[in-house]
């Protein structure tokens, strides 16, 4: 039997998401979105043929999975609101960062299955990363439903310990900005060598595509493949020198070091907040 779907939000994520379903050929009388604003729920009626509610609390009450994707800061007041309708055989994923499965299941009052996610941006073009963790009560069954529904708008992984959804979050969650602003700088960097931002942008990006591709297709490691270009007194040798002499591991990890401790502050803060 295919589980009917209910999405609390429709914002980008999960916009990305039901798209991806529906593109999958996940049956559209199957999802369920909720806004408060009516031209929001006839948008997306009208564009992807889904079920379109006001009230939260008739969308979980539909549902046989529910997905959270409202603001963190939102959060524990929206599933407080529909708590009563919960029920023990349904699964709930959270897409929101810093609220963990202690907080959501406390929030939820019920002994039921759930699952919090780390999904990135590009998974609004089906390549995105998702870190995923689950709670005790959540099955094989349901983490591998789990898996699918994330293998439709990319890729994901599941980790063992909670607190290494914080590594997640700085590892995959927040890397495409690293990246973008990397690609700024180049593109940055060509416009001052004379060349124009359409040129600049388009060499950069797809060389940056090109390497990951390279990372994940080929076995080699990702050091060999760096060394791979890099001809002794050669151009590429002197760029990475010059990076080397700026200490690029250093940048790198207090880059995301912060990103990660930010994270954990969130984590805590939503802790304090749910046991006030």
């Amino acid at each position: 039997m295919t589980p009917s779907i209910a999405f609390i939000g429709v914002g980008n994520m999960a916009r990305a998401i039901f798209s991806g379903l529906l593109a999958s050929g996940y049956p559209a009388e199957k999802i369920i979105g909720t806004s408060r604003t009516p031209e929001k729920r006839d948008y997306y009626h009208d564009h992807y043929g889904i079920a379109m509610l006001a009230e939260n609390e008739l969308a979980v009450s539909q549902a046989d999975v529910v997905v959270l994707c409202v603001k963190p800061a939102q959060m524990q007041s929206v599933v407080e609101d529909f708590a009563a309708q919960v029920r023990e055989d349904q699964l709930f994923i959270s897409v929101a960062a810093g609220i963990e499965l202690e907080a959501l299941s406390r929030w939820l009052n019920t002994d039921v299955a759930v699952v919090r996610s780390m999904p990135n941006t590009p998974s609004q073009l089906g390549a995105g990363m998702t870190g995923l963790i689950a709670n005790h009560h959540t099955s094989a069954e349901q983490k591998s439903w789990v898996s699918e529904l994330f293998s439709s708008i990319g890729h994901s992984v599941w980790v063992e310990e909670e607190e290494h959804m914080h590594t997640v979050t700085s590892l995959s969650g927040s890397a495409p900005a690293y990246f973008f602003r990397f690609l700024e700088a180049m593109v940055k960097s060509a416009a001052a060598q004379g060349l124009d931002e359409k040129t600049s942008r388009e060499l950069a990006s797809y060389a940056m595509l090109g390497a990951a591709r390279m990372v994940i297709e080929l076995d080699e490691p990702i050091a060999q493949l760096r060394k791979n270009i890099t001809s002794p007194k050669g151009t590429t040798e002197q760029a990475l020198l010059s990076f080397e002499a700026s200490d690029i591991d250093t940048i790198v990890a207090d880059a995301m070091t912060a990103c990660s401790n930010r994270s954990k502050e969130m984590a805590n803060d939503f802790s304090v907040q749910k046991n006030k």
